[in-house]
């Protein structure tokens, strides 16, 4: 597994910083669900983690949030996984070595999806599977790409085996099937919080498919590893 607090240990002792105090709170990211109603932010599936580091901010999504305050070097003692992530992200942001580690809000998620479509179009695949059900990206590829052409798993039990925008959600455990019978596959950075990422990016090194992680909570990981991320509208 990515040894995340190594990382963030490593990092904070390059730049002198672990004796430097962050700040985690649960974000009040709030979502329009006018036309989409089930984003896991919003049915309280997910909590995003925010860290603050010296006014720079980093996100990650946990389904345990915990609250947090005091150095670097305590919270490496003490922290949970989601927090560390997030508080790289914070440092990392910080140090100028990233970008787009705050959570978009409103509508942006359904912008963010038209951005995602039109780069999908241009690699111009078959089949897309998706790791990890985000309902606006879901909804605009079913709907340039057709729900026959569409894998999505996830790993929330109130979605396995449903029909979300077309495409019936499978669980996790068959994400194997879903990178081996996809052209491209879509992954939420969350699974770099969730301890699922290794797994997922190891399997698209087996079956040498193209992987796009997404969204804000993958940031400094992606950097660290030159790993794809897509994130048009973060902050």
């Amino acid at each position: 597994m990515v040894d995340v607090k190594e990382l963030l240990k490593d990092l904070a002792e390059k730049n002198r910083l672990l004796n430097e105090e962050v700040e985690i709170k649960i974000s009040d990211t709030k979502l329009d669900t006018t036309r989409i109603k089930d984003y896991p932010l919003m049915s309280g599936k997910e909590i995003l983690l925010r860290a603050d580091f010296k006014g720079c901010y980093g996100d990650a999504f946990t389904d345990k949030p915990v609250e947090f305050k005091g150095t670097i070097r305590e919270l490496l003692d003490k922290g949970n996984r989601a927090e560390i992530v997030a508080t790289l992200n914070a440092v990392m942001r910080y140090l100028g070595l990233i970008d787009r580690t705050v959570h978009c809000s409103g509508d942006e998620p359904e912008k963010c999806a038209k951005e995602l479509v039109k780069y999908l179009k241009e690699l111009n695949p078959k089949k897309i599977g998706v790791i990890g059900l985000q309902p606006a990206f879901v909804k605009e590829i079913v709907d340039t790409f057709g729900a026959e052409n569409v894998l999505v798993s996830d790993l929330n039990p109130e979605n396995i085996g449903k029909i979300k925008y077309g495409v019936k959600i499978i669980h996790g455990k068959y994400n194997e099937e879903v990178i081996k019978n996809s052209d491209i596959v879509l992954a939420t950075g969350s699974t770099i919080a969730n301890g699922t990422f290794e797994e997922i990016w190891n399997l698209a090194k087996k079956y040498n498919k193209k992987i796009i992680f997404y969204g804000t909570t993958i940031a400094g990981i992606s950097k660290i590893l030159g790993v794809e991320r897509f994130c048009k509208l973060g902050r």
